[in-house]
């Protein structure tokens, strides 16, 4: 090997390391929303040295994809996000594409279904249809970031996921779980464990005992959890088979989520607008985008039938 091959190899490493820094302070940053996060907040929450996280935080302002409140000095999300997730179109509108899916577990169930992602080493509430039946119980808010794995929101996004990464993932977050007996690596990983032998996450939190969730993952093609489905009830309406109900119910509706969550992703791209002016020598050719074709395929998907609305019911009074 060239001795300048072995002296490009660290160079490598080491800018790899800055994009997954520069990755992690914006998604912490993006965890603190309009009040955004100071520089103080940054360095203990990332682990950087001051310096460090002062130069990052400038050169993402720099760029347009974090700015500072010229009030607070504290950082949040800038203009050029903006720009870039308005590039992504529909393909990847997880909320939207999600939303018919929410729709039906809402009514067939009467409780609050949850749709979270994840960011980072955390699980993000990103959307949320409040449940009809008169006793809720709203733990979780829109934007709300909880460590992976805690919560039946969380677990299915960690759960499924390959063994090394379950566990970077338990080490990265036990300083931030220090002291909550409940969520030390150990517990988690036998959570883990129990959501794979079991195929849904099941949550009773001690400090709120009259409520209970079950959540379930949304998965790519290749298995890997891009986002999860939850329902939360009081404890009293979701005895042991009700529970599995709910359970298949969110399978089947994951499942369509995927589907279509895949069809998207899959259309190629529309041509540039400012293609249709510019001479032919300078156009490249591209397949016109069919959305409305795979919208209509997601859409009118056949339904599965894993429970009746009035048989929920019967469970939960039951």
């Amino acid at each position: 090997m060239a001795v300048g091959s072995r002296a490009a190899a660290p160079q490598k490493a080491a800018g790899a390391q800055s994009i997954r820094r520069a990755a992690e302070v914006m998604r912490l940053v993006a965890g603190f929303a309009g009040r955004g996060a100071s520089l103080t907040e940054v360095v203990k929450a990332s682990g950087l040295e001051k310096p460090t996280a002062h130069r990052m935080l400038k050169a993402l302002c720099a760029e347009k994809l974090l700015e500072q409140d010229r009030l607070s000095r504290n950082y949040r999300l800038g203009l050029g996000m903006f720009a870039l997730t308005a590039g992504m179109g529909d393909r990847f509108d997880i909320r939207g594409i999600a939303l018919a899916s929410m729709e039906r577990i809402r009514n067939l169930t009467e409780d609050t279904v949850y749709l979270a992602i994840r960011s980072g080493y955390d699980g993000l509430c990103l959307s949320m249809l409040e449940g009809t039946y008169p006793e809720k119980t709203l733990m979780l808010s829109i934007l709300d970031r909880w460590p992976l794995g805690v919560g039946a929101f969380s677990m299915p996004l960690l759960a499924y996921l390959p063994d090394p990464e379950v566990q970077e993932i338990l080490e990265r977050n036990a300083p931030r779980l220090a002291g909550q007996d409940l969520y030390t690596p150990a517990k988690l990983l036998k959570a883990v464990q129990e959501t794979r032998a079991r195929s849904y996450a099941v949550n009773q939190i001690v400090s709120y005992p009259t409520m209970c969730g079950v959540g379930v993952p949304v998965q790519d093609l290749d298995g890997r959890p891009i986002a999860a489905l939850c329902v939360t009830a009081v404890v009293a309406r979701m005895p042991p088979a009700r529970i599995a109900q709910i359970a298949n119910l969110l399978w089947a509706e994951s499942k369509q989520v995927s589907e279509l969550w895949s069809s998207l992703r899959s259309i190629s791209g529309v041509e540039e607008s400012w293609r249709a002016i510019a001479p032919l020598s300078m156009r490249e050719t591209a397949p016109r985008a069919v959305t409305a074709r795979a919208r209509s395929a997601g859409m009118h998907a056949a339904d599965v039938q894993i429970q009746s609305s009035q048989s929920m019911k019967r469970s939960a009074n039951s």
